[in-house]
């Protein structure tokens, strides 16, 4: 008599799931579609700026800089979707400054306000007051940066006629403080009591209600804490403290880059032949010669041909899987490093027993590749999947 019961309460559970991850993921492709269209936004101003001769060497850098934050950070939100389907996992903290961070995330905004300025012929004036030295703390820089953009995105929505928008950075003992203000609408007692639970929205009906929640679940598990104070007509200010790291300061973000031994021989295999090209520009700019081929069929006529120190291949291939190109290139050359990369988490099992030096997950930072080659080379396993 029970079996039923239990049946209909399991098929309950998977479709409340089934639920809640469509409404988070949900929430994570508005957060994508924000950062896709600030990313356009800095390629149509740099493509105005080139056509009217007007760009120079620094601002060429200081676009491009904009565009790889804005691809990280895309990359780092299809990661929390993928997450979605299995157990969390504790992710590395580093230290970092967060007023570079503020500014990181002001520059990444800038072209969708003077996108809404000409769109909606309103100004909001942003005015970032921010501490007078490094204020260090430990956590995800990118994962604080996208809080930090939502919250100015929202703050722009609440102010339909324009106004002004003040970004802070402050030190309190043992705390640092973050705050967002705005000249806007601002909220009710009753809906600033809720706004931070799942959910809840005041927008329209494509909303998720899904974009404070995350932002509190965010800052909480960096030891913080977020609230707001608001008044209706008097706009809002949301107070992030997060606890200092100037204490116990740890590694930055920034590193020195690895050098690669000169003239070392690197096969790329993947079927997209613009992503191989751009791994041939950048290894052959520090000293590696590098064969791309597109199938795993020519990667094995090329193992059979020629000796490499290191193999990259993706595992979705045509003819051949990656694990095949990985097992043969260890037989051929037990001194070869093979480094796997692909758009899905691999499983340890699979490839340790393909004897793979090293996974990666798409999209390749390219920093990050110049790391990983430099460790495997050495013997140090990197297991990134």
């Amino acid at each position: 008599m029970f079996k039923p019961a239990v049946a209909d309460q399991q098929v309950e559970r998977r479709i409340a799931r089934s639920e809640v991850i469509s409404k988070v993921a949900g929430g994570v492709v508005h957060n994508f579609n924000n950062i896709l269209s600030v990313l356009l936004g800095r390629v149509e101003l740099m493509l105005g700026q080139v056509d009217g001769g007007r760009l120079d060497p620094a601002q060429l850098r200081k676009g491009l800089v904009s565009i790889q934050k804005a691809a990280l950070d895309a990359a780092e939100l299809l990661k929390r979707l993928r997450d979605l389907a299995r157990p969390p996992q504790d992710v590395p903290f580093s230290t970092f400054d967060l007023n570079a961070a503020v500014a990181e995330a002001i520059e990444f905004i800038q072209p969708h306000l003077m996108t809404v300025a000409q769109g909606k012929g309103i100004s909001v004036r942003l005015t970032p007051r921010l501490a007078g030295r490094p204020v260090l703390v430990s956590g995800q820089s990118s994962a604080l940066r996208e809080v930090l953009v939502n919250l100015i995105l929202n703050a722009i929505e609440a102010m339909p006629e324009g106004g002004d928008l003040g970004i802070e950075t402050l030190r309190e003992d043992r705390w640092v403080k973050l705050q967002v203000s705005d000249t806007g609408m601002g909220m009710s007692e009753e809906v600033r009591a809720q706004v931070f639970m799942p959910f809840f929205t005041t927008k329209s009906a494509g909303s998720t209600g899904l974009g404070l929640s995350s932002a509190k679940d965010l800052i909480t598990g960096h030891g913080g804490t977020i609230s707001v104070a608001s008044e209706p007509g008097r706009g809002c200010t949301f107070t992030i403290a997060l606890p200092s790291a100037e204490a116990r300061p740890g590694p930055v973000d920034a590193a020195s880059e690895p050098a690669l031994p000169r003239g070392l021989r690197v096969l790329v295999v993947d079927d997209q032949r613009d992503f191989g090209d751009i791994l041939r520009e950048f290894l052959g700019a520090k000293g590696c010669s590098v064969a791309i081929v597109g199938t795993g069929r020519a990667a094995l006529e090329a193992l059979e041909r020629h000796r490499f120190d290191v193999v990259l291949t993706d595992l979705l291939l045509p003819e051949v899987s990656g694990w095949e190109i990985a097992r043969v290139a260890k037989r051929r050359s037990l001194g070869c490093r093979v480094i796997v990369m692909s758009g899905k988490t691999v499983p340890e099992d699979l490839w340790n027993e393909a004897r793979v030096d090293a996974c990666l997950m798409k999209p390749i930072d390219l920093n990050k590749l110049l790391e990983v080659i430099a460790e495997v080379l050495v013997g140090a396993p990197r297991r990134d999947a």
